[in-house]
Parts: structure tokens; C-alpha cells; sequence
């Protein structure tokens, strides 16, 4: 679990607490509309939570599956360098692209966990090895 989603958690526990000792009688009638904004608040931080990590984990599939992608294309083009039906600079050129499309969901992924604007654009000026060793701090070596 993350963070977010266990600050959301405990929103939404306290805001089900504050709502049965409103309808036990024990908080004032007053608080009704407090109350309400409250609950609506805790509802919205833990929706926005769970969209979040949810959003995570498929682009996380989804890189994982990119990755399997790019060595199988990888595998192949070794095949027909091997048949000698492709040059090395085409081989460089593919693999290249298949490369920058798994750092731009690196990117993508690290920018959603980023904390405010300024780390935002940190991140948007990683590239290569910088982006990579983000990544792997970020999410751990299990990509």
C-alpha cells in the first residue's frame, strides 16, 4: 500500500466516525453541513487515491509489457542481422525507438508520484541512466 492510499484511508475512517457520532446524537445538529463536506471531502481524497495507484499499476503493466517487447524485437533483429538481411545501422535505429517509447512511460510514471510542479520538470529533464536509476528508486528493481 501507499501512502496516499493510507492517508485516504484514514480520512475516510474519521470521517465515518464523525458521521455515527453525529447520527448517535452526540455532536451538535449544527455540524450537519460540516459534517456533509467533510465526508464529501474524505470520498474525493480516496477516490483520487485509488484512480491514482490504479493509473500506476497499468502503466507499470503496460512498461513491463514494452519491455518484453523490446526483447523480442530485440531477439529478431539479431535473427536477421545474423541472415544479414538488415544493416546494424537499421538494427540501432529500431531498437532506439523501441527505447525512448519505455522511457517515456518511465517518465510519465515518475511524473504522476511527483510531488509539485518543480519536481515535475526535474524529472521531465531526466534521460538515459538518470532516468533509469529515477525509476528504479522510485518503484523498486522490479520493473
Amino acid at each position: 500500500m501507499t501512502f496516499d492510499l493510507i492517508v485516504a484511508i484514514v480520512i475516510a475512517v474519521i470521517a465515518i466516525v464523525i458521521y455515527l457520532l453525529y447520527q448517535l446524537g452526540n455532536l451538535p445538529r449544527s455540524c450537519k453541513r460540516s459534517i456533509l463536506y467533510l465526508i464529501s471531502a474524505a470520498a474525493a481524497i480516496f477516490g483520487i487515491s485509488l484512480f491514482t495507484n490504479h493509473r500506476l499499476k497499468l502503466l507499470h503493466r503496460e512498461l513491463k509489457e514494452r519491455e518484453e517487447k523490446l526483447r523480442q524485437k530485440e531477439e529478431e533483429l539479431r535473427k536477421l542481422k545474423e541472415k544479414e538481411e538488415m544493416s546494424e545501422k537499421e538494427l540501432n535505429f529500431m531498437k532506439a525507438k523501441l527505447e525512448q517509447q519505455i522511457d517515456a512511460y518511465r517518465k510519465l510514471m515518475l511524473q504522476i508520484k511527483a510531488k509539485n510542479k518543480a519536481e515535475k520538470e526535474r524529472i521531465d529533464r531526466l534521460s538515459g541512466e538518470d532516468l533509469h536509476n529515477e525509476f528504479i528508486a522510485t518503484f523498486g528493481g522490479g520493473e
